[in-house]
């Protein structure tokens, strides 16, 4: 990809992390990429491809957080676990490369467009896959199910996070709700007396 090109998929993405994908324009991302609107509409005949080139740029981007975030070599027990799913959600909000606000508007954007939606689906693969395989290295029953149930935790807190910042997120929100999630499906694995 070229330089400029690149440049102008970086500009979509920050065009969206301010406004949504409504906020793309030709002019707003020539205007934020610093190039001249001719090069905007050089590179991509529509606003549907710069979209779709900043969905693939930030799912890519997503993909390799994840990849980092759950690696796993061997079994961890659910105090690591829990320190594992707290980092991965702070990575996720901290990541400039990828913002999370623009992932999400890119997703909901998805769920709209039908030509979207199998981009979308490559990162709900991946990123499940490896929250899963980060649960199955755990004593959690179930790693599909946990990693669910997991995910639609971090998710929503991570949401909310964006909708309602907290300057304590990690340790005065998600962390405890993580322990507690955590902590109730090890004790399910664990047969009762």
């Amino acid at each position: 990809m070229s330089d400029r090109r690149r440049r102008i998929v970086e500009a979509t993405l920050a065009v969206i992390g301010r406004g949504g994908v409504d906020a793309v324009t030709h002019r707003a991302v020539a205007a934020e990429a610093g190039v001249p609107l001719a090069a905007t509409t050089y590179y991509f005949g529509s606003k549907a491809e710069l979209v779709q080139e900043a969905l693939e740029l930030v799912i890519a981007r997503s993909t390799q957080v994840v990849d980092e975030r759950t690696a796993v070599d061997g079994e961890i027990g659910c105090n690591e676990l829990v320190d594992r799913l707290a980092a991965f959600a702070e990575a996720q909000l901290d990541d400039r490369e990828a913002p999370l606000i623009a992932q999400y508007e890119l997703m909901l954007e998805a769920g709209r467009r039908g030509h979207l939606r199998p981009l979308a689906e490559r990162w709900s693969e991946a990123y499940m896959g490896g929250l899963i395989e980060l649960v199955r290295a755990s004593p959690l029953p179930d790693p599909e199910r946990s990693g669910e149930l997991l995910s639609a935790l971090i998710e929503g807190a991570l949401l909310d996070q964006l909708s309602l910042p907290r300057d304590d997120f990690a340790d005065g929100a998600l962390r405890p709700m993580l322990e507690l999630a955590v902590g109730g499906l090890s004790a399910a694995a664990t047969p009762s007396r």
